[in-house]
């Protein structure tokens, strides 16, 4: 089975920062809609999205200083 050609364009933390702040407009437009679930969903993975890039600039300044 023959793979598909990928682009490799790495994001940049400050695209993947533009991306969370735009889902979090979009939790917020879900909880003022009364979509309290789906808002609450979206905000817990955006948390957890946050998280792992806090820890990927972490690896990143740590790799800087070795």
């Amino acid at each position: 089975m023959p793979k598909k050609h990928q682009e490799s364009k790495a994001a940049t933390a400050a695209d993947i920062e533009r991306s969370i702040q735009a889902l979090n407009k979009m939790a917020e437009r879900l909880w003022g809609d009364g979509r309290e679930a789906e808002a609450k969903a979206l905000l817990d993975a955006l948390d957890a999205l946050n998280r792992a890039l806090d820890r990927i600039r972490i690896g990143e300044s740590r790799r800087v200083l070795h």
